[in-house]
């Protein structure tokens, strides 16, 4: 891991992922709804020819957001392509490593970064919270 994180803002709290998970930041755009989908599933958008899930990373993360998402970052891992809408983009930089336990299994922990604390997202495990249940 190279330290480097893509910062954005989830119901006005910082999140960051690791740059080598993230392929783009871009506006949310059209999202067709996937009828029966769980709460934390927006639907899919098609990207460039690829259809690629859409899921609200407030809902995800299990945080209150005052009104609608606005961007979506496209993250990967194993492969696998999932876009999550969040509020908005903060930075893109070097980030502190994890000092401080996350409250939510999805987080590696928390980094203070120039006074404020950063959420910083455990993709892995991410990941396996979105797939769904094989029965």
């Amino acid at each position: 891991m190279s330290g480097v994180h893509v910062r954005l803002v989830v119901g006005g709290e910082a999140y960051a992922f690791a740059v080598e998970n993230v392929l783009e930041v871009t506006d949310l755009g059209a999202v067709a709804p996937l009828p029966g989908a769980g709460t934390e599933v927006l639907g899919v958008r098609n990207l460039r020819g690829e259809v690629v899930p859409v899921f609200d990373l407030a809902s995800v993360l299990g945080i209150e957001r005052d009104g609608a998402a606005q961007r979506l970052v496209i993250v990967e891992h194993g492969g696998v392509r999932a876009g999550l809408a969040f509020d908005d983009v903060l930075g893109v930089g070097a980030l502190a490593a994890p000092t401080e336990a996350g409250e939510s299994p999805l987080l590696l922990g928390t980094s203070l970064d120039d006074g404020e604390l950063v959420g910083v997202v455990d993709v892995p495990h991410l990941f396996a919270s979105l797939a769904p249940e094989r029965t």
